[in-house]
């Protein structure tokens, strides 16, 4: 009798060790996982929809498409940043959207930056798709400016994390109204050979 409840305390024991190991894995993993995965995780599931308050389609020079989305409304505030000048240092405003979503084949992290801040109430505008606009105000570039005139776009994959791509070229149409943000996404992408080569999409974002 003894010995069995001994061998009986040595099981619960060692199913107690395992969950505890199992639990650090797990918590391990989800830190790994989301180190450098900027924004909430996308949320939803299914197929991407017209309930979705992001939803972009990646297109591939194939043709195949990818679609990526998530269901809640990010946040989408105008950031106060840091602008080096020849006179000094200054600051600026610029709209930042920053957000994973999901896909039916992975995870993406979208990027959208314009170069200046949106006001609270806008009517439609539409920006050009410019690689340069995080570099904004630097040495040799574009100086910092209080108009809206242009947007950046970027997706990097996840489920491995890989490369990103950056719209080189297009257009983004926004709006601002009541709290909310609405943009168009619809622009050409630079990257390596089999990445794609085409972005459209809107997103619905919470000022």
């Amino acid at each position: 009798m003894k010995r069995r409840r001994w061998w009986i305390a040595v099981a619960v024991a060692f199913v107690a060790v395992v969950g505890l190991v199992a639990a650090i894995g797990l918590a391990a993993w989800w830190l790994n996982d989301n180190v450098g995965a900027p924004g909430p995780g996308a949320t939803g599931s299914g197929p991407c929809g017209s309930a979705d308050s992001v939803n972009v389609q990646l297109v591939f020079a194939d043709g195949h498409a990818v679609q990526a989305c998530t269901r809640d409304r990010p946040a989408c505030p105008n950031i106060t940043i840091p602008n080096v000048t020849t006179n000094g240092q200054t600051t600026m405003s610029e709209f930042d959207l920053r957000n994973q979503l999901r896909s039916s084949s992975r995870r993406y992290i979208l990027f959208v930056r314009f170069d200046a801040g949106l006001p609270a109430e806008a009517a439609d505008q539409t920006l050009k798709l410019d690689p340069q606009v995080t570099m904004r105000g630097m040495p040799g570039l574009a100086p910092a400016s209080d108009t809206l005139t242009s947007a950046t776009v970027e997706m990097t994959p996840r489920d491995p994390d890989s490369n990103g791509y950056t719209a080189a070229s297009g257009t983004l149409v926004v709006s601002s109204s009541h709290g909310q943000a609405r943009g168009r996404i619809d622009g050409t992408l630079s990257g390596l050979s089999g990445s794609p080569v085409g972005i459209t999409g809107t997103f619905s974002c919470n000022r």
